[in-house]
């Protein structure tokens, strides 16, 4: 959760005259007193400035700058509805009390927490909403080439050794030996006519497709084991594996059903921007901040105080460090 920030904005406005305080003659407001000393709005904000200033003062810029790129708030609204709910769930199942744990955080209210969400989702969308425009054709190309593939259809059986805890080097072997064994007992079947399906569900160790005849659908290069995908891959629609494949997960039949075309990349276009944007945000801590400084630039930011300019400056200047 992000700092609140509200308490020490209200106090860097206190002196507009928003709330009743005693004047000094100078006309300068009382904010607090003690014998022999009064203690004035100007003093609390210039103390408040030099420590707070330049982080609340962008907090104030980020925010106006957000407000304009992103003026519908439905979204954000629904992000932060559901992370307050996701909040509740987990703070009741471990018995405690979410609105206690916001005033420990500092937030007046949940209100005032779902304003700090909608922030921060706002911040965000800018933040990739800028990067995507950035995303070059080369960098498109190059994730569709890597990593979007085929989507294929398959079949498979999964037989696994059976390795017991503490097993020595000779029986870990024995036992690869048997798997490896009755997987091509399997595929001498399957040459003489047997039925995948059936033998799938009489045989296959995956439990996720045992019960459907080993069918699995859409299978990826992303989302599968490389020695999977690339078997499946280079097998002819109605063709199967005819030695095992070993895998992490023991040893596979694999028949190819359906090698289907991945998307033109005209169609993935937005969503391999996504991707790409989501991973240099991933990869790089400092990008999204490196990225606001541009955005504050675009809108022609400027500070005039000499104290807040050089702390924003070596600011941006450490984040390359």
């Amino acid at each position: 959760m992000k700092k609140k920030v509200l308490g020490i904005m209200c106090a860097l406005v206190i002196f507009t005259g928003c709330s009743k305080s005693t004047k000094l003659s100078n006309g300068e407001e009382v904010v607090a007193s003690i014998d022999g000393k009064d203690f004035t709005s100007n003093e609390l904000y210039d103390a408040m400035k030099d420590k707070y200033g330049t982080s609340v003062l962008i907090n104030l810029v980020d925010s106006y700058i957000a407000n304009k790129e992103l003026e519908d708030n439905e979204d954000a609204n629904v992000y932060a509805d559901s992370m307050i709910s996701q909040y509740k769930l987990q703070y009741e199942q471990y018995g405690m009390d979410f609105n206690q744990a916001l005033s420990s955080a500092g937030y007046s209210s949940v209100d005032a927490f779902k304003e700090v969400l909608i922030s921060d989702y706002k911040m965000n969308e800018v933040t990739k909403n800028y990067l995507k425009d950035t995303v070059t054709d080369k960098e498109i190309k190059k994730y569709y080439d890597e990593k979007i593939s085929e989507e294929l259809d398959v079949k498979h059986i999964l037989i696994i050794p059976d390795v017991k805890e503490g097993a020595t080097d000779d029986e870990k072997k024995e036992a690869e030996d048997v798997a490896y064994n009755k997987t091509v007992d399997l595929i001498n079947m399957l040459n003489q006519g047997a039925d995948f399906e059936q033998l799938a569900k009489d045989n296959s160790q995956d439990t996720a497709s045992a019960a459907n005849g080993g069918v699995i659908n859409n299978v990826t290069k992303e989302g599968y084991v490389t020695e999977f995908y690339n078997a499946a891959y280079a097998l002819e629609e109605g063709k199967y594996t005819t030695t095992p494949v070993k895998s992490e997960y023991g040893y596979h039949i694999i028949y190819l059903v359906k090698k289907n075309e991945k998307e033109s990349i005209d169609n993935l276009k937005d969503t391999i921007k996504d991707s790409i944007v989501t991973e240099k945000l991933k990869n790089d801590q400092n990008l999204q901040m490196a990225t606001w400084d541009k955005i504050r630039s675009k809108y022609n930011l400027k500070i005039n105080d000499t104290n807040l300019k050089n702390t924003y400056k070596s600011t941006i200047q450490n984040l390359g460090q």
